[in-house]
Formats: C-alpha cells, structure tokens, sequence
C-alpha cells in the first residue's frame, strides 16, 4: 500500500466497536449515575481562585466549590418536584374540563366512587347523638402530630381515643362531668381535657394521670410540641402555661379581656393567638405580662382564629359574630387585613390545612377556600361545600398528612375528603404516621434533650442567634441614674419593666441593686473585710437598725415566693451586718487566770 493512502485515525465504525467491547465489561462509577443539572454543565470555578499558587488547595477549593453549586441545584429541583413548586403542578386539588364546572358541587359521595378503595374508608361519619338516643355532644376533635390518633370529647362528658385509620379503640371513658376542649400532648399516649372546674390528663387507656388545680374553668388549650407547654384560657381570663415536662407552672398572665373561648398558636413562633369578646385579638409569650401585641379586628366578638403553617405562619385568618371573615399579614398586622369578605352567616370555626386551604365552619355547612388563588375583597368562590343537616358544626380540624377534614359537630363526628388538603411528603425525623412503639419512645426521649426553654419564645423569630445590645444599653442608662430602692425601673427607650424580656429583666435588677450590694474583697489573712462600693454608687449610709432599717424595708417589699440569687445574697449581708453588730454590742472577755502549767512554758528567745 503506497504510503499516501494511509488514514491518519481511525474509522467511526472502529471506535464504535471497541467502545461496545468496553462498555459490555464496565459500568459508570455510582457518583456519576445521577443526572448532572444542566445549570452546572460546563460550569467552572471563579476566577478569584486562580490566583492561588498552591496546585492542590486550588484543586481542592474548585472541587468543593463545583460540589456545592450542584447539591444546591439537585435541592431546588427536589424542592420543585416534592413540593410541587413548579408552575402548572397543583398539589392533589380537583380541576374542571371547563369554565362552566365549579369543584364546590362535588359531594362526597362523587368523591368516594373517583378515588380508591383506601381512600373512600377515610370519609365517614360517628352518629354519637340522634332523635331516638340522648345526644352527648356538641363534640370537640383534635388529630395528633402525625396525623395517625383521634381525640373526642363530648360536651356532656364523653371521652374517645382511637386510631382512626386501622379502627382500633385506645379508651373510652364517661367523665359524668361537662368537658369543653380536649388536646393531645407530644404524642398518643397522654391527652388533657378541660372539664368542668379543672382540667385533668389522662393516658391512652383512659386512667387519669394529673389534675391540674391551677386551670380552672378553661374553655381552649393549645399545646407547644418544642417547648412541651400547655398553653389555656378559660372563663377567668387568665392565661396559664403548663411544662408538661417538669410539672411546674411556668407563667399566668392576667389578660384583664374577660372570658376567652378563641385560641391557636403561630407554629413557627409558638406565640398565642387570643380572641375576646371585644373584638381584639392579643398575641402573648410566656416572658411578658403584657400582650406583645393588641389589635382590633372585628366589631363583634372573635370566634375563630388560625395560623398559616404553609406559608410560614405569615397568614392569620380571623372570624367574627359580625360576619366577617379576614386574613392578615402577621408581619405587618397593624396595616389592617391583607382581605376580608363577608360571609352568609357568622364563622363558628375557621382553619388553615397544611397546604394552605381555609375552611370555615358556618351555620350547618362547612365551606373551604382557596384563599392563595386571587386577592381582592370579593368573597371568593369556595373549592368545597358540605352540608350537614340538624348538627350545627362546631370545629373544623385538618388531619396532617392526609386530605381530610374531621367536623365536630351536635350530634357526632364526620370525616369528610378534601382533595389538596394534606402535605404529601413528611419527614419521619419530624412526624411519622409509621412508626413504631420503639421509635415513638426513641423520639420523645429527643424531644425531651432538644427542649426549648420558654425564654426563647419571641414574637420575631429572626431574633435567634443574636446578640441584644438593647439591654446593655438599658443597663447602662439605669446605672448612670440609678433611682431610689423599690423604684420601678425603665429601659433606656422607655420600654416598662413589665413589657422586657426575662434576660433584661435580670440586667435590669442587678442594675438596681448595685446601691444596695457591695463587693466583698480580703484584706488580710485574718479574714476582714470591707465594703466596697458600685463602681459610680455611692455608698448608702445606714441610718436606721433593727425592724425599720433600709435593709429590713428593702427585703419586705422585695419578699416574694420565688428565691432568687439576689434575695439569697441580700440575707447574707444582712446576717453579717447583725453579727458584727452583736460582736460590737457585747462585752470584752475576762482575761484568762494563769495555771500552773504556765511555768513550764518555754519562752524562746535568741541564742546565746
């Protein structure tokens, strides 16, 4: 073959063959096998990484900084598919072949032959009360966490737990006494109920475990999964938290608002949500004695309150006896309602689902909006309507994770099929409708470590994690002016001391007392000691003793039930102050008489 006519590569078919032969014994590396986003294909690091000298630690920073940029593309599209963030996929609602159909003329019944098997057994409806048997309700409902237990309670006493979804009964109990509210605590197996004067906690079979003496009459609970608080109000007006954890009371604030039957919590702030007869809505925390915040929102009284866990808790929707129905920004409240809209009659209950739906519960018909649809005052037209004739709803309560909606009602109970309504995706490390007997006791044995403090508890939830620079300036401005003992002290803002926090209220009396508590310092080995003023204190003279001395005023009108480091040191000088008045007050002891043993005493002296 002339030189000329040799080809300078090989053939396509050839390499085709040999990359058969390879690709027959070998297979791509596992790190390879996931889908590369095509935002991240070509993508090379920046620029300001070149001019490192180091080959390796350049080499290294590009890969982590290329890793990093397609772990954060491989999580926005699992958010997008998960979540159903992507625009057109809608997350389980119903749609309609045109515009003439309208979702909110779909009946159950129409719902349970479209869907399967399994799901057509989650609508039902507990008869509990009808014309021919003694009606026991109206009935009071509440799921658990994970969306898998049943909580009842009948107005005249009738109590049910059970697992709605296998069938199976945990207790049931009759109290013989009037039960207002029931809540499950952080999981299946204890459960309060409000009854008549005080209210009671109960196990899974039905055995009472607690009586809670310091909540009496109350008419709503709500109970704080991180903090393990029971949070309730009732007829006297005075909102009380309980550490379900410990057994203590930790706070009771007076809300000087009357009775209150409307409460619900911000579930990312674990603030609460007060409703009175009013018309106002306050927003409480266990550290303040004062609402954080106080609004008008209805002419009549409030009967319905719910937070938005779909968006954040940045929706609180609202329900009055006027008629009115309002949805508010909870970051910008005092601008007034982001909508509202009247509605035919007024709301006995209104809730947000996990995927933002609203339902409303009014006269003997339960209505669901999807208020994120449109914007407008215009009443909106509802996704679903539901009828229940004779039995006048009384709540409305979504179970999590499932699309269903459980109404509590005169005569009983119903579960009725809300397509949409539920989250699809849980996390198991959160809540798990799975799990078993020995996780469940894994989780609250973490729950219990991971424990927030009631402290934490703030109406803005971007103040975690910083520093308060508030309260040393507060400080500051009381100790360059400090005031008389027993005056009330202020912050530098002019903020009262009733509306700070725990950790100022604590910088605020050291502050105080600085006039009062001195520094003790050694000044020989003998073991005297002098007083030392506050740095820019001057030193208090004592001018009085015994009862009416300032320290004796100073502790009586600072007594109270708690014991604090402060009032354990102002004891301590005071006891001292006495002693060394007695040391003063008594007499010189007699010299001592010589023994004879005092003559065999050796007296040292220099030597010779």
């Amino acid at each position: 073959m002339a030189k000329g006519s040799r080809r300078g590569k090989h053939s396509d078919e050839s390499l085709q063959r040999q990359a058969d032969s390879i690709a027959s014994s070998t297979r791509i590396p596992v790190s390879l096998q996931q889908s590369t986003p095509t935002e991240t294909i070509g993508m090379r690091p920046p620029k300001s990484l070149s001019n490192i000298k180091d080959k390796k630690l350049r080499s290294e920073l590009s890969r982590q900084y290329l890793s990093r940029k397609r772990a954060e593309q491989h999580a926005k599209l699992a958010d997008e598919y998960l979540h159903g963030s992507i625009p057109g996929e809608d997350a389980g609602l119903m749609e309609v072949d045109n515009e003439m159909e309208r979702t909110a003329r779909v009946t159950q019944s129409q719902i349970q032959s479209a869907v399967g098997v399994e799901t057509a057994r989650k609508s039902f409806e507990l008869k509990l009360g009808g014309k021919n048997t003694v009606s026991l309700g109206p009935y009071r409902c509440d799921y658990t966490r994970n969306g898998r237990h049943l909580l009842l309670g009948g107005r005249k006493g009738h109590l049910a737990a059970f697992d709605w979804q296998s069938g199976k009964l945990s207790c049931e109990i009759q109290v013989h006494e009037t039960v207002r509210d029931v809540r499950w605590l952080h999981n299946n197996t204890f459960f309060a109920a409000a009854q008549k004067k005080y209210t009671y906690i109960y196990d899974q079979n039905g055995i009472e475990i607690h009586r809670l003496k310091d909540h009496i009459e109350v008419q709503r609970m709500e109970f704080l999964p991180y903090h393990f608080l029971l949070a309730t109000i009732g007829k006297p007006g005075y909102l009380k938290y309980q550490d379900t954890s410990t057994g203590e009371l930790v706070a009771s604030h007076r809300t000087g608002l009357g009775a209150c039957a409307t409460m619900a919590q911000n579930p990312l702030t674990a603030v609460i949500h007060l409703g009175h007869a009013n018309g106002t809505v306050t927003l409480w925390t266990p550290n303040m004695s004062q609402p954080a915040l106080k609004m008008l929102s209805h002419r009549g009284p409030v009967t319905g309150l719910s937070v938005d866990a779909f968006r954040g808790g940045r929706e609180l929707v609202t329900s009055g006896l006027d008629g009115m129905i309002k949805v508010w920004d909870t970051r910008m409240l005092g601008k007034g309602p982001r909508r509202e809209w009247q509605s035919r009659r007024a709301a006995s209950d209104v809730a947000y689902s996990q995927r933002g739906l609203l339902g409303v519960a009014w006269g003997n018909h339960v209505s669901l909006y999807d208020t994120h649809a449109e914007l407008g005052n215009a009443p909106p037209g509802p996704y679903m309507t539901h009828g229940l004739p004779q039995c006048a709803p009384l709540q409305v309560r979504f179970c999590p994770f499932e699309d269903v909606l459980g109404v509590g009602h005169a005569q009983g109970f119903s579960s009725l099929i809300v397509p949409g309504a539920g989250e699809p995706n849980f996390d198991s490390s959160e809540a798990d409708p799975f799990e078993t007997k020995n996780r469940r006791r894994e989780r609250e044995v973490h729950n219990l470590l991971d424990k927030i403090q009631p402290d934490m508890i703030t109406l803005d939830p971007d103040m975690m994690g910083q520093l308060d620079t508030r309260a040393s300036r507060a400080v500051d401005s009381v100790t360059a002016a400090p005031s008389r003992m027993g005056a009330v002290p202020r912050a530098a803002d002019g903020t009262p001391y009733a509306r700070l926090s725990r950790a100022q209220r604590l910088q605020l009396n050291d502050a105080m007392e600085a006039d009062v508590l001195v520094d003790d310092r050694d000044e020989d080995e003998a073991g005297t000691k002098a007083h030392v003023p506050a740095k820019g204190v001057a030193k208090e003279k004592n001018r009085a003793r015994g009862r009416n001395s300032a320290m004796k005023k100073y502790l009586r009108k600072k007594r109270q039930n708690v014991v604090d480091a402060n009032t354990i040191a102002l004891r301590e000088k005071y006891q001292r102050e006495k002693a060394q008045r007695r040391a003063k007050d008594m007499p010189p002891p007699p010299p001592k008489e010589p023994s004879a043993l005092d003559v065999f005493q050796r007296v040292k002296g220099p030597r010779a």
